[in-house]
């Protein structure tokens, strides 16, 4: 046989169900370290390193509008010097950040939790619903949406790179996962998100784009990438 059948796959299924649930469990855990971890991140001793200041100066530019935009232009240029696999890569970040910050936004406005410098000493500051109708603001910590945007892109290029290039997976990973952590740990030390808001975010990212990943995969020509 020259091909084999591949039952396409659902857009949510058992794989995104315990990828989710696993971002649950370590956003609870994360949870009861939110307000220590907070106080070792605002302490004197790291806020004056300067190792750690560039590392946030970096990873905080890695969010939404940076990581789309990178994503746009690694499909443009793609397509415009005739690199599939270029083009692909960017293609599905561009796919998985929107999928994923429309998640985010959705469940920022509903949790309505208030970022770390507006409660500093009460991680548990929530309010159902208190961020609806809000594109930014004090209470839209819950997820990160810089953390979730950059974990989109780092799986969803480095998935495709693994898929089409395998011998430059390696390198590819590395940058991008290196640059979403950086990003993650930007939005702590800023004071812009509690420890457990990076993770949720992190795993929103992860397992929306190896959803969309899969789905593609197992729909060769389809209509999207058509």
């Amino acid at each position: 046989a020259d091909s084999v059948a591949v039952t396409p796959a659902r857009a949510f299924g058992w794989p995104e169900a315990r990828g989710f649930a696993l971002t649950a469990a370590l956003g609870g855990a994360a949870f009861l370290a939110d307000e220590s971890t907070r106080t070792t991140a605002q302490g004197s001793g790291l806020q004056n390193s300067s190792v750690l200041r560039a590392v946030s100066d970096y990873g905080d530019v890695f969010g939404p509008p940076v990581s789309l935009s990178l994503a746009l232009v690694m499909y443009g240029g793609g397509v415009a010097a005739h690199r599939p696999v270029l083009a692909t890569s960017g293609f599905r970040a561009v796919e998985a950040i929107g999928v994923s910050g429309a998640v985010t936004l959705v469940l920022k406005q509903a949790f309505g939790r208030a970022r770390p410098y507006v409660s500093p000493n009460d991680s548990g500051d929530w309010e159902w619903g208190r961020g609806t109708g809000r594109l930014e603001g004090a209470y839209l910590s819950m997820p990160s949406a810089h953390t979730t945007a950059a974990f989109a892109f780092a799986t969803a290029v480095t998935r495709s790179v693994a898929r089409e290039a395998p011998e430059h997976v390696r390198w590819v990973g590395l940058v991008t996962y290196g640059s979403a952590t950086a990003a993650g740990y930007a939005r702590i030390h800023r004071d812009r998100h509690w420890l457990s808001d990076v993770m949720v975010g992190a795993g929103i990212g992860t397992v929306t784009a190896l959803a969309i990943d899969r789905w593609h995969a197992t729909r060769p020509n389809n209509s999207v990438d058509a």
